[in-house]
């Protein structure tokens, strides 16, 4: 006799897009792995996912209700949906500033100039959208790495999310 699986396998090949339902935040990890080590999502509020083709996934919850994986949805993916999210965290951390221009201030950049050099995004495609994104790494061919932890775009974008 065979028994039914009754719980499915966390996917560990995708690189997961998370980013909050308010579209207040978003961050790109190179693994599920990854994700799952960053302290820092763990004490935030709610949040979605996203591989990056636009295909949104599921949690896979312990008892706890801990995420401890992710598998895909049925839903077919929809970077149109994606981008248009990730613009809106971008132009709210943009607003940030602006109200808030001590954010950047340690960078010794002023504010105006913070703003100017936010990722302009959603005229490209969504996987070059999510490489300008804190933890995705630095685009190809690009100095500055204001997305790296410590950088003013990351820091920034931690400063106007979620509670904010």
């Amino acid at each position: 006799m065979s028994q039914l699986q009754t719980e499915q396998a966390a996917t560990t090949d995708v690189q997961p897009v998370v980013i909050a339902t308010d579209d207040t935040f978003a961050h790109a990890y190179s693994s599920v792995s990854e994700m799952l080590s960053d302290r820092n999502l763990r004490a935030k509020g709610g949040v979605e996912f996203f591989d990056r083709s636009g295909r949104r996934l599921a949690p896979l919850l312990t008892d706890a209700w801990e995420v401890r994986g992710l598998v895909p949805t049925v839903d077919e993916p929809d970077p149109a949906l994606l981008q248009r999210r990730l613009v809106a965290v971008v132009q709210h951390v943009g607003d940030y500033i602006r109200r808030h221009p001590e954010v950047v201030a340690g960078s010794g950049m002023p504010a105006d100039e913070a703003v100017a050099a936010l990722p302009h995004l959603g005229k490209d495609t969504l996987a070059e959208d999510v490489s300008k994104l804190p933890g995705a790494g630095t685009p190809s061919g690009a100095t500055i790495r204001p997305m790296d932890s410590g950088g003013w775009f990351h820091n920034a974008m931690h400063a106007a999310g979620w509670a904010h």
